[in-house]
């Protein structure tokens, strides 16, 4: 491996120019800009590498089903190594990111290098993991040495809406079928095991409008809505008591949470009494917890709510659900994905649960052993100014080059 390690220290330059390149073409989701033009660019570097390359589209039925009606063709490009071995390791990248706000100091699409940060819209997440993944490929193939499993690379559209019509669309169809599967997640001496769950409700409280001088002849949609907002916080009190047993990054992330008034809207006029009013909860919960019971949290209190107030009309709407999952530690995978970062950082990394939720979920759910791994921006990912450090680019592009080498 040493003259693989060579070759990515000899080109480090390349592997910046190829993660810079990555970031110049916006890709900002919603609405999903210039899938094409980042699928092109990343299948004509993969053919580079002698990579054997196939696209597969969502087709509009599938975004109409989760109202995706704007942006690109959804373009899922998958490239293989095929060695004729028994198994095969899949590594996923999603190319889209979150759109960035005006608060930036540079423009995030004009990436920048300064002191050891390279700073761009999805530096973090995940462009940098796409150019360590294909400079990692590069070197081996470039020091003539062939991978023990096949390797099959997957760079998918959607993950920052949900997966469904990117990732999640070619595990539902079961257009891959890996053996074990790596994606984005923790980074330096942490990998990502599994993910939290999520449910994501929208409270809707509708009243009755009338002139804001009378307003004794209306029914104050805001006013319901503040009585229903604080009992919510008691709710969620109790919530963030709960612990889980799996271990986690921090001790922090160790609870469930509760987080309301993400989005918050209703009203018309300042001089109208406000007839609805709406405010998100975003849910996320440990794998100790149940989906359904979570559901019957929300729809328990409401129903506590209408008998205290017989003139609150609240309705709960659930937006979206994702159970939690949890990979197998045990596996091959995770045994030598730490060796790999034990020879490159010098440490055996440990594993730990995602309070956020990755595309690699929808593997996981089918039994697959999976784990996350992402080069290091410091958490700056969907901030302002988001980075990533060169030398963590440098050491992941290594590590992936490590396990894509040596796992069997």
């Amino acid at each position: 491996m040493d003259q693989v390690l060579q070759f990515i220290d000899k080109n480090k330059n390349k592997l910046i120019k190829l993660t810079m390149q990555l970031i110049s073409i916006p890709t900002d989701n919603p609405p999903g800009k210039n899938y094409d033009k980042i699928t092109d660019f990343i299948e004509k570097y993969c053919k580079r590498l002698a990579l054997d390359t196939k696209r597969i589209i969502t087709p509009k039925s599938e975004l109409k089903k989760y109202k995706i009606n704007a942006g690109s063709e959804r373009i899922n490009l998958i490239a293989r190594w095929d060695v004729d071995a028994q198994r095969t390791l899949h590594i996923n990248s999603h190319y889209d990111v979150v759109p960035a706000t005006s608060s930036w100091k540079t423009d995030p699409f004009k990436p920048v290098l300064k002191r050891g940060k390279l700073y761009g819209r999805g530096a973090e997440d995940m462009k940098a993991n796409i150019a360590a993944v294909l400079i990692a490929i590069e070197a081996l193939g470039a020091c003539g040495i062939k991978p023990k499993c096949n390797i099959e690379l997957s760079f998918t559209p959607d993950e920052e809406t949900g997966g469904r019509t990117g990732f999640g669309y070619l595990v539902r169809k079961n257009i891959i079928k890996p053996d074990y599967a790596i994606s984005e997640g923790y980074c330096n001496d942490y990998i990502s095991c599994g993910n939290k769950g999520i449910a994501w409700f929208n409270i809707e409280i509708k009243g009755r409008s009338c002139h804001g001088s009378e307003p004794y002849k209306g029914i104050n949609a805001f006013e319901k809505m503040i009585f229903v907002a604080n009992e919510f916080l008691l709710l969620k009190k109790s919530i963030e008591k709960r612990k889980t047993c799996f271990s986690t990054k921090s001790q922090k992330n160790r609870f469930s949470t509760m987080m309301m008034g993400g989005e918050v809207w209703g009203g018309q006029k300042t001089n109208i009494v406000p007839d609805r009013m709406c405010f998100t909860i975003d849910r996320r919960f440990l794998p100790e917890e149940n989906i359904e019971d979570v559901k019957k949290e929300i729809s328990n209190l409401i129903r506590k709510l209408k008998k205290k107030d017989k003139y609150l009309d609240i309705e709960a709407h659930l937006m979206s659900e994702e159970d939690s999952v949890v990979s197998d530690e045990k596996s091959i995978l995770f045994k030598e994905f730490k060796k790999s970062a034990k020879n490159i950082l010098g440490k055996k990394p440990k594993c730990a649960l995602l309070s956020g939720a990755t595309d690699i979920r929808f593997l996981i759910r089918k039994g697959i052993p999976c784990l996350g791994y992402s080069a290091d921006g410091a958490g700056s990912a969907h901030s302002d100014n988001e980075f990533v450090y060169i030398k963590s680019l440098i050491n992941t592009t290594k590590i992936f080059a490590d396990i894509i080498s040596n796992l069997k």
